[in-house]
């Protein structure tokens, strides 16, 4: 299987939309945004801007509304529909806020239960995130909402009752800024798939794309996972990484995603439990949180704060676990709130495991205790379970070369150029260098082509023994690409010894014609001492 370079020419789209009974076009450039996608079909319908758009096409599949889509024709459009703000469930929200103050007034007159008033203002929360309300509706309500409550704290404080009110922390939330998203089918489909380019996805769609991967695995139902806690998890997660060439949030998803794919193609969420498969996705979500982009031989050498406060032991894991559960440990962002403290300390230790077995530096030790119980793999055994889950961890965290080329190769780019910037200032600080970080001494297949043979293909070859249906899919990628930087080097070097060749022959051609200047100017100093001799002998003869 061969690779080649795709094409980088960035041409506008033309895109064909049904709306009324008529055809409109929109043409854009593939570096817009979905929001500016958006924007050109809200000119089409002349709709409100809080309307809700879908699109459809001519299969009758949703499709996601982004720069991604492809081009069609006239003859098969996309249809536009387009849904208004929903007015009559604004209209029942502002009975719901009318009732619930009528039965507060019956709660505090005979200092009773109040668990009504609690169901109807998370009955009432529940409906705030009901998506196409006009934002001055919604503004009104949450204000309503948050007036009861103050008379509710103001009026049970005054009469003393003796009940134990728990205000509804979801009560005080904010849906997060991201937009929903409806995937195709399509789409939820290439998810799963280790061929998924990630490059074409904003970060708003990631975070969409992250929700669904919790939804589609029962994770919510099975940690009892509110969705507006989830946004805000995810929304906190990102905000978290910071702006690295490589170490980012988008590499943060492709982890993620690489491991949800393996999830499906190896049918885990059949040998797994629930509980197994969200250690997982969060400790792969987590992983990198907070990275500063410079690796834990720097930390060590520089004796960093980080490497002082972990002792030089895996300095860079240890913080991503502490800032995954500084996260964790606000209620308004802790996914994990509604699960006992027993299974929470197993979730915790669990994440924490995966996490630290990341860290590049126990690759061996990690890879060989798999080795040693993959051909005996027992699945109700906890000790097998978790040594797998962390070499899935690992597979997934350095598996850009299982991805097509033109996914894979600008993640290389990525990575030179914090390993260019880490050995930059090393050599600034006076500090050891690795040979595979020095710009002047790295080159792309020479980075690849150790690393995919000592390390890639050893260790996906390890997990094919307990999966071999991912050999065609992930291992053979992985040998396709050491053929191509093999080959990538070779032509490096023939080029390279041409160089060599061509500046040896420039050199003797230089030397050839200094010869020859200096001969031509022997030359000359003998004829002009061949006319002075001779002058010499005429002089002396007519003296005689």
């Amino acid at each position: 299987m061969g690779r080649s370079h795709s094409s980088s020419a960035q041409k506008r789209k033309k895109l064909y939309i049904s709306y009324n009974d008529s055809i409109e076009t929109i043409a854009f450039s593939p570096c817009c945004t979905s929001n500016d996608v958006r924007e050109l079909l809200i000119a089409v319908c002349c709709a409100p801007h809080n309307s809700s758009l879908k699109l459809v096409d001519n299969q009758g599949h949703l499709v996601p509304i982004s720069p991604t889509l492809e081009c069609n024709t006239p003859e098969k459009p996309y249809e536009l529909l387009v849904t208004t703000a929903r007015r009559d469930s604004i209209m029942e929200i502002k009975k719901l806020v009318a009732n619930m103050g009528q039965i507060f007034e019956r709660i505090v007159e005979c200092n009773g239960n109040h668990e009504d008033l609690i169901k109807k203002i998370e009955y009432l929360e529940s409906q705030l995130q009901v998506e196409g309300f006009q934002a001055i509706e919604l503004e009104k309500c949450k204000n309503d909402l948050m007036k009861l409550k103050c008379k509710i704290s103001d009026e049970f404080s005054l009469t003393r009752v003796q009940v134990h009110v728990t205000t509804p922390s979801s009560a005080k939330r904010d849906v997060p800024l991201y937009p929903k998203y409806i995937l195709s089918g399509e789409t939820i489909a290439y998810l799963k798939q280790p061929t998924f380019d990630m490059w074409n996805w904003e970060p708003n769609e990631m975070l969409a794309l992250l929700e669904h991967m919790y939804t589609d695995l029962n994770l919510t139902t099975e940690f009892k996972i509110n969705v507006i806690v989830l946004k805000k998890w995810l929304k906190a997660v990102q905000k978290k990484y910071r702006n690295n060439p490589f170490h980012n949030f988008r590499h943060c998803f492709c982890v993620a995603q690489m491991m949800y794919g393996m999830v499906h193609s190896c049918n885990l969420q059949n040998k797994l439990s629930r509980k197994d498969l969200g250690i997982l996705l969060t400790a792969c979500i987590c992983h990198d949180l907070d990275h500063p982009g410079f690796n834990n031989t720097y930390q060590i050498n520089a004796r960093t704060e980080l490497a002082v406060r972990y002792n030089d032991i895996s300095p860079l894991e240890n913080h991503h676990c502490a800032v995954c559960f500084e996260i964790l440990a606000d209620p308004e962002t802790n996914i994990f709130a509604n699960v006992d403290k027993e299974e929470f300390k197993e979730i915790r230790q669990g994440i924490i495991d995966l996490i630290l077995a990341t860290d590049m530096a126990r690759h061996g030790e990690i890879v060989q205790h798999f080795k040693s119980v993959a051909k005996n793999f027992k699945w109700d055994d906890p000790t097998h379970i978790k040594q797998l889950q962390a070499i899935m961890i690992k597979c997934c965290d350095i598996s850009n070369e299982v991805r097509p080329f033109n996914v894979a190769e600008p993640w290389l780019e990525c990575l030179l150029e914090e390993y260019f910037t880490q050995s930059d200032r090393e050599k600034c600080e006076g500090l050891p260098v690795a040979s595979f970080m020095d710009r002047n001494k790295v080159t792309k297949p020479t980075a690849q082509i150790g690393f995919i043979k000592y390390v890639l293909i050893p260790l996906y070859e390890t997990l094919c023994e307990l999966f071999p249906e991912i050999e065609s899919t992930m291992l053979q990628p992985l040998k396709d690409a050491y053929v191509y930087y093999e080959s990538k080097k070779l032509e490096d070097d023939l080029a390279k010894d041409d160089h060599n060749r061509n500046k040896t022959c420039q050199a003797l051609l230089d030397e050839k014609h200094e010869l020859e200047r200096r001969l031509a100017g022997a030359e000359k100093t003998i004829s002009n001492l061949a006319v002075v001799v001779t002058n010499s002998d005429n002089t002396s003869t007519k003296i005689q």
